[in-house]
């Protein structure tokens, strides 16, 4: 269970503060492009900065990038991003080409203290996926307190999470509580009448998750790849579709399950398919029991989404996490965009409390142009979905906030 009152905010003000961001953005590492778009996940941590900055701190920002494996891969420095965080700040950010040793500390002694200073990947160690004690007390004394802002992280047992706070004052980072609060109230103690909007192509890395979403919402939406399942468990022939095999016991234990617990679970009655995602002049849109020989399942039809609708109409609180179609290839974007466009003005007229999580959903909303009317978009993925499972995550086991 989450322990909300245990969350800790650094009070600390004239010190060195050692924050954690994730700092994971996409970049092209080609020489022919100097360009990079602001990602949504360096506008996020100017509030964070511009707070502890208040109180006088200097600010160290810690952060990894990429998989490099435990090796120096100069495609994968933060330097790379340094402009774009310079740019979000406002502020001259110094960056370090290291994230421990005496260089660096020494460094940091020299800077100003008002500086913002940037360290270098901290995956260039491999200690530092290893969660290794030595590699944390290394980080730790770079500062006087360290605060964790890296939800989507949390889920990873790695020295600059979890090991580090034997180390040094830790304190939880005021975009991590947000993401607590808000994720509290979308999935944990939602205002009721609450919906959750499921996609994703597997039901077997999802069962958990449903299972536990059942306990809190009146509906769930099953869409996406995972609904074919669902639909073939009830009787319906999805032809080509993408499906997983040996899932009918799943199927049946989650289907029990929400019965258990009341929980509405709502699959398509219509859809788009297609022989292919590359042969859309053959679309077409038909009932779930009258799908076309060869064809396959790329997008829920107009009737579920009018359904999905007048669900929203009714609810307090709507969770979206995944989309309903394979929205990166036209058509089939279609619904996905219509109920994310849905959501959003549902929102703005203040008759539900939006949220929504997960890397597909954000790339749909963005592709709708609604990321920013939501009441809240999580930066979480698998961080996000491990905590819905109740999984101990163990950058919160560190900071107290999870049981």
């Amino acid at each position: 269970m989450l322990n909300l009152d245990g969350i800790k905010k650094l009070d600390q003000q004239n010190k060195k503060i050692l924050i954690r961001f994730d700092l994971n953005v996409p970049v092209n590492t080609s020489e022919e492009s100097k360009e990079l778009i602001i990602n949504d996940r360096i506008l996020r941590i100017k509030r964070s900065v511009d707070e502890i900055r208040k109180k006088n701190n200097k600010i160290i920002i810690l952060s990894h990038l990429g998989r490099p494996k435990g090796k120096r891969d100069d495609n994968l420095s933060l330097k790379k991003i340094l402009p774009q965080i310079s740019q979000t700040l406002d502020h001259e950010v110094i960056f370090i080409d290291d994230c421990i040793g005496q260089g660096v500390i020494d460094q940091i002694e020299k800077a100003s203290q008002n500086s913002v200073i940037l360290l270098e990947n901290c995956r260039f160690y491999k200690e530092e996926e290893n969660n290794d004690q030595e590699f944390a007390k290394k980080l730790s004394s770079l500062a006087d307190a360290y605060v964790n802002d890296a939800f989507a992280c949390s889920h990873r047992a790695h020295a600059s999470v979890d090991a580090i706070t034997k180390y040094i004052p830790s304190y939880c980072g005021t975009m991590l509580e947000e993401e607590l609060l808000n994720l509290n109230q979308a999935s944990f103690s939602p205002t009721q009448p609450a919906i959750t909007i499921l996609g994703g192509s597997k039901i077997s890395t999802k069962i958990t998750v449903l299972k536990k979403l059942t306990e809190k919402m009146d509906s769930i939406v099953i869409a996406g790849g995972m609904a074919n399942n669902f639909l073939e468990f009830y009787g319906s022939d999805i032809k080509k579709s993408l499906k997983e095999n040996d899932v009918s016991e799943i199927c049946s234990e989650i289907v029990d399950f929400a019965k258990q617990n009341k929980c509405e679970l709502v699959l398509p009655i219509d859809v788009t398919t297609s022989p292919g995602l590359d042969r859309k002049d053959e679309t077409k849109i038909s009932s779930v029991n009258e799908i076309e020989d060869n064809h396959m399942i790329l997008d829920i039809g107009p009737q579920t989404v009018k359904k999905i609708k007048s669900m929203i109409d009714l609810a307090s609180t709507v969770f979206w996490n995944g989309p309903v179609g394979v929205f990166e290839k036209k058509p089939f974007d279609k619904s996905t965009i219509e109920i994310a466009k849905y959501i959003a003005k549902s929102t703005h007229e203040k008759k539900i409390n939006s949220f929504a999580g997960g890397g597909d959903t954000i790339a749909a909303m963005s592709l709708a142009g609604v990321k920013s009317d939501f009441t809240y978009v999580s930066t979480g993925g698998g961080a996000l979905l491990e905590l819905i499972e109740g999984k101990k995550l163990p950058g919160l086991v560190a900071l107290n906030i999870l049981e």
